[in-house]
Order: structure tokens, then sequence, then C-alpha cells
């Protein structure tokens, strides 16, 4: 039973996620769970990859190891979301309660306004 729940859940991110790559200015968005494994998203397709396998892979657990970190938590608070502009992309990151999705974004996006649609989105799944 436990197993069709979590097939339904990963279909559930999965046509979120095709949903919000319909936005032109997302270039990426992937559904990482704490194994830093991608579950679903994806590149939108068509697209021209900034990054190689490798460096996909060491994006992830970077990310995934950031954002696990608890250590400001008691004091400042759960990280709610992170944005890393760089020079060619901006990352965003969003810690929902078992996963983390990540997102790359064309650099002059609104990228709060980004966070916004995509909290909306996955907001069941949020962290409170």
């Amino acid at each position: 039973m436990s197993h069709n729940f979590k097939l339904d859940e990963i279909v559930n991110l999965e046509g979120k996620s095709e949903e919000m790559l319909q936005d032109h200015r997302i270039r990426f968005l992937g559904i990482i769970d704490s194994m830093g494994r991608q579950i679903a998203g994806g590149y939108k397709e068509g697209l021209v990859r900034l990054v190689d396998d490798e460096e996909h892979k060491m994006c992830i657990q970077h990310v995934l190891g950031f954002i696990l970190t608890k250590d400001l938590d008691e004091s400042l608070g759960a990280v709610d979301y992170l944005i890393s502009k760089r020079k060619k992309v901006c990352m965003i990151t969003i810690p929902l309660q078992k996963y983390v999705i990540l997102m790359s974004v064309e650099r002059n996006a609104d990228v709060e306004k980004i966070v916004e649609k995509t909290v909306k989105l996955f907001e069941n799944i949020l962290i409170d």
C-alpha cells in the first residue's frame, strides 16, 4: 500500500514539475529526495544544458547538504528558500517536507515571483 502511495506522490510531483516547466523563464526543475536522487522533474525540452551529468549530480548533492543543515534553525528559523544568482542563471532551492525543489531560471527572471508561484503550487507538501 505504501508503495502505491509513493508512486502516486511521485506522479503528483512530476505533474506539478511539468506545469512549472511551462514557464519560459524556468530552465530546470528537479524534485530531490533525501538521498540526493532526482525523483521528478527535469530540464525544459529542447534546452541547451549548461552543465554535464557529473556537474548536475554535484550541484544536487551540494544543495541537499546545505539545505539539510539545521544548525541555525532553532535560533533563526527554518529556511524558506535559497536564491543563488550566478553569471548565467539563478538557482532557487525550496525545501519540502521530504524533498527539495531545485530550479535553474533565466538570470533576468523575477525570482521572487517564481518562488511565489512554486510555493503556491506545491503548498500542500511544503514545510510548515
